[in-house]
Order: C-alpha cells, then structure tokens, then sequence
C-alpha cells in the first residue's frame, strides 16, 4: 500500500522521467542503465567533480518545493547535503537549464564548506559559472521569476554582464 507521500513522491519520479525521456536524457549512449535518480545523481556527480566539490550531496525530486531548487546542508557532518528539486519546476528545465540549476545549488555548497558565513545568490553562481555558462543561468532565473510572477535583477544575481564593444566602435573598426 501506497502512503500520500509515497504516492507523490512516484507521481514525481513519472514526471522527471518523463522530463529526461522528451529532453534527449534517456537516450541510448547518453544516460546508460538506472534509475530517474541515478541519472540525475550522475549530473550531481559530474558537477561535483568539475566544480571540485568533495562532500556528499544527494538529489531528490519533490512534489513541491517553494524555491523550486534547493540545497539544505546537513546537521550532522556525517550526513550529505540535500539538494531537492521541485518535480514541476523540473518539467520546465531543458537539459542545460538543469545542469546551470544544479551548478548553481552545488555553489551554496561550495561557499558552505569553504565560507559558510557568505552564502549570496551572486556568490554561488560565480562558483556555478565554473562549470556552466551565464546564458544557461540566465534562462533558469526567467523561468524561476516567470514561475514566481516577478522579475528580479539579473546584475545582482550573476554580477555584471561582461562587457562588450560598443556598436560605435565596432562601426569605426569596420571603416579602418
């Protein structure tokens, strides 16, 4: 017999399966054997290791989280952090958007295990943009304001867009 939360918790596990099937994740040669979260721990995984992060972390899809994608450090340093993943949030993600948003929560761990009194938005992406792209990121916030019906300041969140020639003097270059 199925519990409420055992219910919700499978309903969720159709959902992201469903969500890496249609996103090209499942596919054969891309994801191997296993399980919904075996896959999506695999992405953990790989982030961890490009971000040269050594603690446990373990991922869960949960019917509903209002963050829509956290990561709670663990009370007893023998446990692994948690990062949990909001089971529709996660159908909007195509496969880059997830990996920016996982990079993104592996960030907080990193500044957790490295400054845990510095925990900012803008920190955790600076560590993300290690191992993805701003443009990635900046998808995954228009969807987490589109879902939260407002929009907030990209600047404050990912630093400063890098620069780039001004229109004007990419004219006058091309007239040289």
């Amino acid at each position: 017999m199925f519990s409420a939360r055992g219910f919700r918790r499978s309903t969720a596990h159709v959902a992201l399966l469903l969500v890496l099937a249609t996103s090209g994740l499942l596919a054969a040669g891309q994801a191997g054997a296993g399980t919904t979260e075996e896959k999506l721990q695999r992405i953990v995984t790989t982030l961890k290791t490009r971000l040269s992060i050594t603690v446990p972390v373990v991922a869960s899809i949960v019917p509903a989280n209002s963050l829509m994608m956290s990561v709670e450090a663990p009370k007893d340093s023998k446990n692994p952090f948690l990062l949990s993943i909001d089971a529709n949030f996660l159908e909007t993600l195509t496969p880059d958007e997830l990996e920016a948003a996982i990079a993104h929560e592996l960030g907080h761990v990193w500044v957790f295990t490295h400054h845990p009194y510095l925990q900012t938005e803008e920190l955790a992406n600076q560590i993300a943009m290690r191992a993805v792209s701003r443009a990635s990121l900046e998808r995954v916030y228009a969807k987490v304001w589109q879902r939260g019906g407002k929009k907030g300041d990209l600047a404050r969140f990912l630093g400063a867009a890098p620069s780039t020639p001004s229109a004007a003097g990419l004219a006058s270059e091309q007239t040289r």
